[in-house]
């Protein structure tokens, strides 16, 4: 009790650093996170001119506003994060765009209702029925049953896999079920440093980050959106297999530490949640300045974005020289759009109206200077 007593202070210490010093810096300074991210002579947006989002989006979010709201899960804000499945796969055909959606819109229910950053603030019998209903979903095979007095979220999360069940490989999606309830299984609790009894370190902040994002699962998702499965045999037998699944951490990451930047204000200073990498940095480096404590933390994306793009050139140039057959166009759409979720998770972030706020320490994140972003 003594050392989780320490652990709660020590945090609390760490959270009113941080939040205390934004007032501050927010009144008279502010970042663009591109340049923080940039790596040398690389410029994000340059990278991103060319992407589009799904050319389908406002007829998919009708679509996907009606399932919402037949089984009750549409929340307020929906239209503002549904959209992120359609710039992540913007090649999807309209079948399988559907069920992305379908998946992000029970995803991000669950996140706005019983997520890691709103869990503490349920009262014990709302923490109670939310453990109860993680514990059900969490408990499907297969064959995706649910028990008859079935709430509309659980009810939805079933039709949305059987639809992405129903029309792909059974080895695939039972890969993709296990990231899928995997996910949703350690972030829908408490995932703050007092919750867990240890102040975890920057390093283990980043791997449970990288399962609570959902990163992993939505990686899957793109054999899906594609109507193309990699053939892990073959991809050993190349000796591409390590080198694909270090790419594919790469993305991951890119797209879960870039969102704890741009959700750093909503997170940290608004509802006083520390499961963030901004705060990870600041309570593992207390001699740091808010000002370090951000460009250290900008630092491990630019890194992130570094690593992908070296393994991207190195993948290219091994496809560009193995034997022409369907493995290998495979693996090529697949990096494409492996490359295109990266842009996206840059450019969704950047349009969405979830993180803007008049003000802001980000650039990006003003609403006065959205336009000049993204133009």
């Amino acid at each position: 009790m003594k050392h989780e007593h320490s652990v709660q202070v020590a945090t609390r210490i760490a959270l009113i650093r941080v939040q205390q010093d934004y007032a501050q810096m927010v009144k008279t300074s502010t970042f663009s996170l591109q340049e923080l991210f940039n790596p040398d002579d690389f410029s994000l947006m340059e990278y991103c001119r060319a992407y589009n989002p799904h050319p389908q989006t406002e007829l998919l979010v009708d679509v996907v506003k009606e399932f919402g709201e037949r089984f009750n899960i549409w929340l307020p804000n929906a239209r503002h994060y549904v959209t992120s499945a359609l710039f992540l796969f913007p090649d999807a055909d309209y079948q399988r765009a559907t069920a992305l959606v379908k998946n992000l819109a029970t995803d991000y229910f669950l996140n706005d209702t019983m997520g890691r950053e709103i869990y503490k603030y349920l009262s014990k019998e709302q923490q109670m029925g939310a453990k109860e209903l993680i514990g059900r979903i969490t408990s499907l095979d297969e064959e995706l049953s649910t028990i008859p007095a079935a709430l509309g979220i659980e009810l939805a999360n079933v039709e949305m896999l059987k639809e992405i069940r129903d029309i792909s490989p059974l080895p695939w999606f039972m890969e993709f079920l296990k990231l899928y309830l995997y996910h949703i299984e350690v972030t829908h609790k408490d995932c703050s440093a007092a919750a867990l009894g240890y102040m975890p370190t920057v390093e283990e902040y980043i791997s449970m980050r990288n399962h609570t994002s959902g990163m992993p699962h939505i990686i899957a998702l793109a054999e899906y959106s594609d109507n193309r499965f990699l053939d892990w045999n073959w991809l050993a037998d190349m000796k591409l297999d390590a080198h694909l699944r270090r790419i594919h951490r790469a993305v991951a990451l890119f797209g879960c530490l870039t969102n704890d930047l741009f959700s750093f204000e909503k997170e940290v200073i608004d509802r006083n949640a520390d499961p963030n990498l901004v705060m990870a940095v600041a309570m593992n480096n207390p001699e740091m300045s808010f000002e370090e404590i951000i460009r250290f933390s900008a630092g491990i994306v630019k890194n992130v974005l570094t690593d992908f793009l070296s393994l991207t050139e190195r993948i290219y140039e091994r496809i560009k020289n193995l034997p022409t057959s369907e493995e290998s166009e495979t693996l090529r759409i697949h990096m494409g759009t492996m490359e295109k979720i990266v842009q996206a998770s840059w450019m969704w972030q950047v349009y969405t109206k979830r993180y803007k706020r008049e003000q802001s320490i980000w650039t990006e994140t003003r609403l006065q200077e959205t336009a000049a972003v993204v133009s």
